[in-house]
C-alpha cells in the first residue's frame, strides 16, 4: 500500500511541474525590457509595450538588425510578432535611432513563450517556431532556445 501511494505521489508532482511550465501567458507577462547578451557583443533584446509594439534586436558585434511590429498571442504559449519594418545598423551605439527602417511585408516571427525563474530571475523562454521575412522563411536569425532576462 506504501509503494502504491508514493507512486502516485510522484505522479502527482510530474502532474504539478508539467502544469507548472505550461501555464497560460497573458499580455501582462510580457511587458518590458528582455535581454540576453553574450561576451563579444553577441545576443538579443526584446522590448514589449503596453500598446502591444514589439522591437527585437539582434546584436552581431558591432552590427545589430533591428525589428519593429505588433505582438499577440495566438494561443497562451504562442507569440506571434508581426513585423512590419526593420534596419541594419553598423554601429550598436546608434541601435535605437528612430530613422532608417525598411518596410517589410509577410513578415513574422512565432515562438512557443514560457515564463520560468533561474535563481530567483525573471526569465523569459523562447524557442522559435517559425521565423519569416518578406515571405521567405528565415531560420537562421535565432538559437533553438533564447533565455531572457527581465532588464
Amino acid at each position: 500500500m506504501k509503494r502504491i501511494y508514493r507512486y502516485y505521489l510522484i505522479v502527482a508532482a510530474v502532474l504539478v511541474m508539467i502544469a507548472g511550465n505550461s501555464a497560460a501567458l497573458e499580455f501582462t507577462d510580457f511587458h518590458g525590457r528582455w535581454k540576453l547578451l553574450y561576451r563579444g557583443n553577441y545576443g538579443y533584446e526584446f522590448r514589449f509595450a503596453k500598446n502591444y509594439q514589439a522591437v527585437c534586436i539582434l546584436y552581431l558585434q558591432n552590427n545589430a538588425v533591428v525589428f519593429k511590429g505588433v505582438y499577440t498571442l495566438d494561443n497562451p504559449q504562442t507569440l506571434r510578432i508581426n513585423i512590419s519594418q526593420m534596419k541594419n545598423v553598423n554601429n550598436i551605439n546608434t541601435v535605437y535611432g528612430a530613422g532608417g527602417f525598411s518596410n517589410v511585408k509577410s513578415s513574422y516571427f512565432l515562438f512557443h513563450a514560457a515564463l520560468v525563474k533561474k535563481d530567483t530571475k525573471k526569465m523569459l523562454e523562447l524557442k522559435p517556431l517559425s521565423i519569416v521575412i518578406d515571405g521567405v522563411t528565415s531560420e537562421g536569425y535565432f538559437e533553438p532556445v533564447i533565455l531572457l532576462q527581465k532588464q
